[in-house]
């Protein structure tokens, strides 16, 4: 293994089982792991939002939603495992249907060749209805692919 990626969902026991896994697999081969949350718009328009035209030229502003994921993620981390070391996050915010893509995205662009996701256990009517991260990761990644179902 080269470079992992992680997926955060939900951040739930599953994912931190798994992600204690992906960790020590990491560490195993010496390779870096890419921690990527995905976030829907619902979930970042249910943050506060801040007036911004007051702070439209500052340098320094930043979304109240990468905070509230960032720390989120940072908790999962420090929760899954005991010494987090480092570990790239990166926050992408993508409807239900483009989630797949955003993982590609990531992946292509950290150079990853095994991705760590945990899915979840749908019917076939399920998946044609609300589509299916899980199979679209599978059918389409080029690389390793490490799942935990739930």
């Amino acid at each position: 293994m080269e470079r992992g990626l992680f997926v955060v969902l939900e951040a739930n026991e599953t994912e931190r089982e798994l992600f204690r896994e992906a960790a020590a697999y990491s560490a195993g081969h010496s390779a870096p792991l890419d921690v990527l949350r995905l976030v829907s718009p619902e979930d970042v328009e249910s943050v506060d939002s801040v007036d911004v035209t007051s702070d439209i030229d500052r340098q320094d502003f930043v979304d109240p939603a990468d905070h509230r994921f960032e720390a989120e993620v940072e908790a999962f981390i420090a929760d899954a495992i005991d010494d987090p070391g480092d570990y790239d996050v990166r926050l992408e915010i993508a409807e239900r249907g483009d989630r797949a893509e955003a993982v590609f995205d990531v992946a292509e662009d950290r150079g990853v060749d095994h991705v760590f996701l945990a899915g979840k256990r749908r019917s076939p009517t399920g998946k044609a209805l609300f589509g299916d991260l899980t199979q679209e990761i599978i059918l389409n990644f080029d690389g390793t692919i490490t799942l935990s179902m739930d």
